[in-house]
């Protein structure tokens, strides 16, 4: 039998417990976008900060931190070998919106910690020159209602921080003409490597990888509690190719991810959970390889909607998932580089252990969440809050509701047992749920109760707009309009 790697051919390597087998990143084909000059090459001794900002390194890290990105942002193409940041250039630190700002559309090549919360007064989309590493310091760097803009850029890493809350409150659906509000947005840019990330209530996109964008890998990020998580495409032309690995899409309602007109989506030992529209969704000429992904109670957890494209889907997992799973369409690619997978039982554990920055992103929450559209609450939506309430923990919680309109899906979600949702003031018609298709609320949870507010919908439906899936739930004092409770 001949040797894949002495043959010349990418190795796949099949992990288990005892550990990540190592492997070159092999080149690529050319891509799309317009090339740039290369990065800086590190002098002997220079850092690409991942030890300034207190990240574990090198092999002693484990599979989880990588000194190099794996995938397509790790290898060559568009005139950049492989995918740097900022390394090479100086290391600066950033603990105000002011520095950060600056340090971003800076020309020059940096390496940027960022340190504690920068939460910014009124929305900003940052703007994001070449050659840059943003870096969280140790546990807790955060960015708060801001996001990053990278148009027509190159090699720019992203690492160990928490981009959150910059959500317009009633605007789940994110189309209100301000709220063009994304984590992080790329344009025709290529060499991006997003990993250790948390992104979680967010106006538009957690994160969109746009037009002709090339050389991208996102791993071991956290996509949470929001409408729309990952989204790729906006182009016709069919040159993208990206990477997916070890990221959880956990609460979250669509886009995980949607990928339209990708020369090549690679997308491997990825947990999704607790999905209310679809989970991954291949668009148009999108060629997708999806291995070793682990679905949990995900709504059309994985499919290829047409024309052209293909998908290959193997050794993936869908546990308590309805709708598409992973019917195959054609034939895809044969990945470009070298690359562990696990085995997708093992996905799960991994994921939620490792993913995410430093100190997690999981944490208690009080016995009374409150969710407000005036700023007031603890949350702006129904989802948050319910996002807020590690699964699988038996502790009872109320989510409080101010009086308001709520227009998103909502879902007290099956690992979430013994949740009260209910409305403020005693008063139904003072809290209003309601979306503008299908089932305005879905009560998964067993041991729910739900009180003292209204569910409907936009428009007259013919099916049920509440709909109840636990045991043991219990409604006082709701008022079911515009279609029928099942």
């Amino acid at each position: 039998m001949t040797d894949m790697a002495t043959a010349g051919v990418p190795r796949r390597t099949v992990l288990t417990a005892a550990g990540l087998a190592a492997g070159a990143l092999a080149s690529g084909l050319a891509g799309g976008t317009a090339a740039h000059a290369a990065p800086p090459v590190p002098s002997a001794g220079s850092s690409s900060g991942f030890s300034d900002a207190g990240l574990p390194a090198g092999s002693a890290a484990g599979p989880a931190w990588p000194d190099v990105p794996v995938g397509f942002a790790g290898i060559n193409g568009n005139g950049v070998a492989t995918t740097t940041g900022g390394a090479g250039g100086r290391v600066v630190h950033a603990a105000t919106p002011d520095q950060l700002r600056e340090f971003a559309a800076s020309p020059e090549p940096l390496v940027v910690i960022l340190h504690g919360v920068l939460a910014f007064a009124a929305y900003e989309k940052l703007p994001v020159a070449s050659n840059k590493s943003f870096l969280g310091a140790g546990a807790g760097a955060t960015v708060v209602n801001a996001g990053f803009r990278l148009i027509n850029v190159a090699n720019v890493i992203f690492r160990n921080f928490t981009v959150r809350d910059s959500y317009i409150p009633g605007d789940f659906i994110g189309k209100r003409p301000d709220n063009d509000r994304d984590g992080i947005q790329m344009d025709t840019s290529h060499h991006i490597w997003v990993d250790h990330m948390h992104f979680a209530r967010l106006g538009d996109g957690l994160v969109d990888v746009r037009k002709d964008c090339d050389n991208v890998t996102l791993s071991w990020n956290v996509f949470a509690d929001h409408n729309k998580a990952l989204g790729e495409g906006w182009t016709q032309n069919v040159v993208t190719r990206i990477t997916l690995h070890h990221n959880w899409f956990r609460n979250t309602h669509q886009r995980n991810a949607s990928l339209d007109n990708t020369a090549a989506s690679h997308v491997f030992n990825n947990y999704l959970e607790d999905i209310s529209s679809y989970g991954m969704l291949g668009r148009n000429g999108a060629l997708i390889v999806a291995e070793n992904n682990y679905f949990r109670d995900v709504l059309n957890p994985l499919h290829h909607q047409g024309p052209g494209g293909g998908l290959v889907a193997r050794g993936n997992i869908f546990k308590d998932c309805t709708g598409n799973s992973g019917q195959e369409r054609g034939n895809a690619f044969v990945p470009e580089y070298s690359y562990g997978l696990w085995p997708a039982a093992a996905v799960p554990a991994l994921v939620k252990s490792q993913a995410g920055p430093l100190g997690g992103t999981v944490s208690r929450p009080a016995d009374v969440v409150t969710v407000a559209l005036d700023g007031t609450g603890d949350y702006a939506s129904i989802r948050a809050a319910v996002g807020a309430i590690p699964s699988a923990q038996p502790r009872p919680v109320t989510v409080l509701v101010s009086p308001g309109t709520y227009h998103e899906p909502s879902v007290l979600w099956a690992d979430r047992p013994n949740i009260t949702l209910a409305g403020a003031t005693g008063l139904a018609a003072d809290v209003v749920l309601t979306t503008s298709e299908g089932a305005t609320l879905t009560v998964a949870a067993d041991g729910a109760t739900v009180r003292d507010l209204t569910v409907t919908s936009d428009v007259q439906q013919s099916g049920p707009v509440l709909v109840t899936a636990g045991r043991r739930v219990r409604y006082s004092n709701v008022v079911v309009l515009n279609g029928t409770s099942g």
